[in-house]
């Protein structure tokens, strides 16, 4: 059975996984247009994917993601669980758990918590936001542990200025934007709180193209993403492509590999 990583071409043995994480990110993203500009009246769903590695004739699934919604009273409450499949996880095993409040009325992050187990890796983050004017703060406390060793405990504030997001409900806040109406190379820009960091993620409007899913040909909305880490623009780009049918469902996000690529594609609401 091959396994990437074995074959030299990664820095480390979680660098595939480090691209997928980025490409679930990504997906994130794209299910920000599945719904109609506005409409933040959402209704209960989970959406469902594979997460595949391709190199040449190599076509292999890698991991799993499910990405969950409910509305909890004036809230929403949203989940991405993602996980290797059994070969990814001897070469890297990741649990990833996103989970997030979001205030129903303007759309805004309560409440974010990020729980991973990679390899011999527990992290949590928890961040909780306040706001004032146009000023938002994050308190964020940070617990790590490391085969299992100490159990450490960090506590950081975040400040940005404008929008403002994690990596969870930042979706909900593009779901405002009317991509059909935007210009072809149009950007939205925002801040996130990202562990100990504040980052910086750029949405670009690519205008519509034809994309092949499973064999069949949709026409898409295709758009880019690109982000910061540590402060630094991490010059990689994620490529997304959405149906431009009444669903809106997000086709496929595409990440490029030192060998290959990652893809995230839409297989279907609950089984």
């Amino acid at each position: 059975m091959y396994a990437p990583a074995s074959a030299g071409a990664y820095k480390t043995h979680s660098d595939l996984m480090t691209r997928i994480k980025h490409l679930l990110f990504a997906l994130l993203l794209a299910v920000a247009v599945t719904s109609p500009a506005n409409a933040f009246d959402l209704p209960d769903e989970d959406l469902n994917y594979i997460v595949l590695y391709k190199w040449g004739l190599i076509n292999k699934d890698a991991a799993s993601a499910t990405l969950s919604l409910r509305s909890d009273g004036s809230d929403y409450r949203a989940q991405l669980a993602a996980s290797t499949l059994p070969w990814a996880d001897k070469v890297f095993r990741v649990r990833d758990t996103l989970q997030v409040r979001i205030q129903k009325s303007g759309c805004l992050p309560q409440v974010y918590r990020k729980i991973t187990h990679e390899g011999g890796t527990y992290n949590r983050d928890v961040v909780r936001y306040s706001r004032v004017g146009n000023e938002v703060t994050g308190h964020a406390t940070r617990v790590r542990q490391k085969n299992d060793g100490p159990v450490m405990r960090f506590d950081t504030t975040l400040y940005a200025t404008g929008p403002t997001f994690d990596m969870l409900s930042i979706f909900y806040y593009l779901r405002q934007f009317d991509y059909p109406a935007m210009s072809v190379g149009s950007q939205i820009h925002a801040s996130l709180f990202s562990g100990k960091n504040v980052e910086q993620i750029t949405v670009t409007y690519r205008g519509t193209q034809r994309v092949k899913i499973k064999g069949r040909q949709w026409d898409a909305y295709y758009l880019t993403f690109s982000f910061t880490h540590k402060g630094k623009p991490t010059g990689e780009t994620m490529y997304t492509w959405i149906s431009t049918d009444a669903q809106r469902i997000p086709l496929k996000v595409e990440g490029k590999l030192p060998l290959g690529k990652v893809q995230a594609l839409y297989t279907g609401g609950p089984e």
